[in-house]
């Protein structure tokens, strides 16, 4: 893979390059300095992935970022910041990973290897998901509820309820039983939901939580700021 690293400090440009040269497969084809550089040299050398200072100067580096993936919408990007600030802004770029200063190489490894992977994978994904159904019993008597159809389930004391475009449809079963059944287009964004990434529109911030909005459905799920994370990974994959 092809990367590019984008910091205004040196010191930090250095210890990236000795983290990633001895890593086969991985070539480092340039530096940027702040972001009109990154954007340039995003447009001359088409990277596959870029590590980004999410403060580098002239050009925000979240806004540098969109810049460079209107040029090269398959760029990857690894987001490298002194805090979490950034983090739901990451998650609007879909970041494979948002990493915090001091660097752990394991952690900066663990990105590049997913960007990896998801270029790989990158053809087998255009493929439509296997169609399947969830089975949920109700008063003795077995449904069959599409996958497809699934928003989003919401635990509800002891029982969950399954959202649809249509209908809302509670049954007895745990979200912990239901995570073993479902398939990698559902993630738990909070203890007491499951999300289909396949319908999530945006999340945003809603006092000191956040909140998950879906495609063409107006009720919203929670969001754990432990498990946003997880959720920019995945929804990158």
């Amino acid at each position: 893979m092809r990367i590019l690293i984008a910091d205004d400090n040196a010191a930090s440009r250095k210890l990236l390059r000795q983290m990633v040269k001895y890593m086969p497969n991985y070539q480092i084809i340039g530096e940027a300095v702040n972001g009109e550089d990154l954007i340039n040299k995003v447009f001359m050398e088409k990277p596959d992935v870029v590590l980004v200072d999410i403060s580098i100067p002239l050009l925000v580096g979240i806004d540098a970022v969109k810049s460079c993936k209107k040029i090269v919408p398959s760029l990857q990007v690894i987001i490298i910041a002194g805090n979490d600030e950034y983090a739901l802004e990451a998650f609007g770029v879909q970041a494979i990973d948002y990493i915090i200063k001091p660097i752990e190489r394991n952690r900066l490894i663990a990105a590049l290897e997913r960007a990896s992977a998801f270029q790989n994978r990158t053809v087998l994904m255009q493929q439509p998901p296997i169609k399947k159904d969830l089975m949920i019993k109700q008063n003795n008597q077995y449904f069959f509820i599409p996958l497809d159809d699934i928003i989003f389930i919401k635990k509800a004391d002891r029982k969950s309820v399954i959202h649809t475009m249509n209908e809302k449809i509670e049954f007895n079963e745990a979200l912990t039983n239901l995570e073993e059944i479902l398939d990698s287009r559902f993630v738990s964004s909070h203890r007491s939901y499951i999300i289909n990434l396949q319908y999530l529109y945006k999340i945003e911030v809603s006092g000191q939580a956040y909140v998950a909005h879906f495609k063409n459905y107006n009720d919203t799920a929670k969001v754990s700021k432990t498990r946003l994370a997880e959720l920019q990974k995945n929804k990158s994959l």
